[in-house]
């Protein structure tokens, strides 16, 4: 008998990055993406909102016309991940599309929602069929004071958000954002970051064969500028990205047995305080119980 691993890689990951408005923070979400060789973007700034009239003939526009049509009913199967950065309605999506990516989502899509603190607002995505998958409720009035982001008791077991640089110490070696969405999440969301009190900033859930995750801030651009030392942005938003689309090596539940030498070694990652002992069979068949001793929050 042999042991073999084998590593499987998507060829290319497609990309939908829509920017509800210009912003400091749109140019780190496209640097980041843009980085990645193996990752195919499509980035949309809505420049030009339908109550943005000013008497210019649309003939005489530089503007490229928002294609929805072809990309949330014709084209919306064709990607692994659709952001949604500081997005507002506006009238542009309507509930047939929002409803084709609710539908998309449980069918096995990854959706990540960067909001800005006007979660509640009558414009926002939760007046949308998208209420159904967003992993949590808006809260009326946004929070705007000085908080350092940090890993909750989950987080600091999640792969997402466990062995961050500078996240070890406490509160964490990061810089200061000032402005939170407050939420209520949903109860089966996993909050693997917060404010340092009780307000939720970063949740992950699981919908159907999908996933999806909410930032409740539109400020980790401030981390990317270096603003109060800054954080560690770029392992932060690849690893939820790459946990949305089921990245193995990002699974918060797993059971691996590896080689190292001559041992081999059996690993188990949780989000529980404790994990039960495991079987190990030997190739002739001989059987043993094995305890697990923790050596890391979540390991």
């Amino acid at each position: 008998r042999a042991a073999v691993r084998i590593d499987g890689v998507r060829d290319h990951l497609r990309v939908l990055l829509v920017s509800g408005e210009p912003h400091p923070g749109e140019r780190m979400w496209r640097n980041l993406l843009k980085s990645d060789a193996a990752v195919d973007l499509v980035h949309f700034t809505i420049l030009r909102p339908p109550e943005k009239q000013d008497g210019t003939p649309v003939d005489e526009l530089a503007l490229i016309p928002f294609p929805t049509r072809e990309l949330f009913q014709d084209k919306i199967r064709d990607f692994d991940l659709i952001v949604f950065d500081r997005y507002r309605r506006r009238a542009l999506l309507s509930s047939l599309y929002f409803d084709n990516i609710a539908r998309w989502v449980e069918a096995g899509g990854a959706l990540l929602v960067a909001a800005d603190t006007d979660l509640a607002d009558p414009s926002g995505l939760f007046e949308t069929p998208l209420a159904d998958v967003v992993p949590a409720t808006p809260m009326v009035r946004p929070i705007e004071a000085p908080y350092r982001p940090t890993p909750t008791v989950i987080g600091r077991r999640h792969p997402v958000t466990a062995d961050l640089p500078g996240g070890e110490a406490n509160p964490p070696a990061w810089g200061r954002w000032y402005r939170l969405a407050p939420v209520v999440p949903a109860p089966d969301a996993r909050v693997v970051m917060s404010d340092g009190a009780d307000h939720p900033l970063l949740l992950l859930a699981d919908r159907g064969k999908g996933r999806v995750g909410l930032i409740a801030s539109d400020q980790i651009w401030l981390w990317a500028r270096g603003h109060d030392g800054g954080g560690p942005w770029a392992p932060l938003l690849r690893r939820t990205a790459h946990w949305l689309m089921k990245e193995p090596d990002l699974e918060a539940e797993a059971l691996r047995l590896t080689r190292q030498g001559r041992d081999l070694v059996v690993e188990r990652r949780t989000l529980a305080d404790t994990a039960p002992a495991v079987t190990v069979t030997s190739p002739t068949g001989e059987t043993r119980r094995l305890a697990l001793a923790e050596t890391a929050p979540g390991r």
